[in-house]
């Protein structure tokens, strides 16, 4: 059997270099209902360094969530994939031992996996440095995925119950709240290239050209006072806060006063009264806070709380998953790519750079 090296926590936090050790781990089992993926490339996402660093990841855990590969093996149960499918899959990382994203060998879940024609991604790596956003030709670009369409996915069609209908989606706005964010990114292009929605996003000036070409219909500036008072004239139907801090939330649920029935969602648990609230005329409904581990359709443990779906949930997201995302992922974008060296070392350099708050509207992704 392949030897099986990870990324793992070491256990201290005192150099930013050492953050991560790599050993040798077993060979990963998977279940009837699970895939072998042998990994190409890995991205890093702000849950990674966060759990580690709010002290959410036990020593030893294997670390990292976005992870690229070929399909290695298929279990008995699985349909839709095959031995030497080019896939992308998003893995709850940073927890345990057991499992994680950064190893060679990573055990996937068809529904938070993600396959792509073999003619559309090259084999070669990327070279170490800055690349344009684009539609997925590497597996550099196919790693930045996962948890971030992952999320969306779950937002959109299990919590938000956006009807999976143009027509019936026609006149109809969401307001994502942080465009720029990995998951904004992908928010704005599933919410016009699936849904048909107009899409109001808010982010930095600097980033708004490129949010209006991917599909962002109006775009505002965070920091500018005026553009809350600007998003309440909208009659928004659907809010999503991709940023999700205590105060973003409320600036969601602020700049959505004018709506006469909004459904709005965050993901970090906050719920409805935790807002202040102002004295609108209209509905909002604030849904059950998104969070992607669900999407493998049995209970989780996150964050000392046992999670689920419900089988209503589930349905509508396996419905968007496997029978509408597929023919998109040709035409959707990823975000900005900052590619590091080759190494499974480089998950410290990531982590240290998206503390730092050194990227925006980019992804830091890096081969084994």
């Amino acid at each position: 059997m392949s030897t099986n090296n990870a990324a793992i926590f070491s256990g201290s936090l005192e150099d930013p270099s050492k953050i991560v050790e790599i050993k040798q781990v077993p060979y990963p089992k998977a279940s009837d209902d699970q895939l072998i993926v042998k990994a190409v490339a890995y991205a890093i996402n702000p849950t990674d360094w966060k759990q580690i660093y709010f002290g959410l990841t036990p020593k030893g855990s294997i670390t990292g969530s976005d992870v690229s590969g070929i399909v290695e093996s298929v279990g008995a149960n699985v349909k839709g994939f095959a031995k030497g499918d080019y896939v992308s899959t998003f893995v709850q990382g940073n927890v345990s031992p057991d499992f994680g994203g950064f190893q060679n060998y990573v055990r996937a879940d068809p529904s938070t996996t993600l396959k792509f024609d073999p003619k559309q991604i090259s084999e070669d790596a990327l070279k170490e440095g800055d690349y344009e956003s684009s539609i997925t030709k590497s597996f550099e670009g196919a790693a930045s995925l996962p948890l971030g369409l992952t999320t969306v996915s779950i937002s959109f069609a299990s919590n938000l119950e956006i009807p999976l209908s143009k027509e019936a989606n026609k006149g109809k706005s969401i307001l994502i709240w942080g465009g720029a964010t990995a998951t904004g990114i992908l928010a704005i292009q599933v919410a016009k290239q699936i849904y048909g929605l107009n899409v109001l996003t808010t982010a930095s000036s600097k980033n708004h050209e490129y949010l209006k070409s991917i599909g962002a219909d109006e775009t505002f500036d965070y920091r500018d006072p005026k553009s809350l008072e600007q998003l309440t004239k909208f009659d928004i139907s659907y809010a999503l806060d991709t940023v999700s801090a205590d105060n973003t939330f409320q600036q969601t649920y602020d700049a959505t006063k004018g709506s006469s029935n909004v459904r709005l969602d965050n993901l970090l648990f906050i719920q409805d009264k935790d807002l202040k609230k102002d004295d609108r005329s209209g509905k909002h409904t604030v849904v059950n806070s998104t969070l992607a581990y669900v999407a493998v359709g049995r209970p989780i443990n996150a964050y000392g709380m046992t999670l689920e779906i419900t089988p209503e949930q589930f349905t509508r997201f396996k419905e968007l998953w496997f029978n509408v995302l597929p023919n998109h992922l040709s035409s959707i974008k990823h975000a900005n790519l900052k590619v590091l060296k080759s190494g499974l070392e480089s998950a410290n350099e990531g982590f240290e750079l998206n503390k730092q708050g050194k990227v925006s509207a980019q992804k830091v992704v890096f081969r084994v």
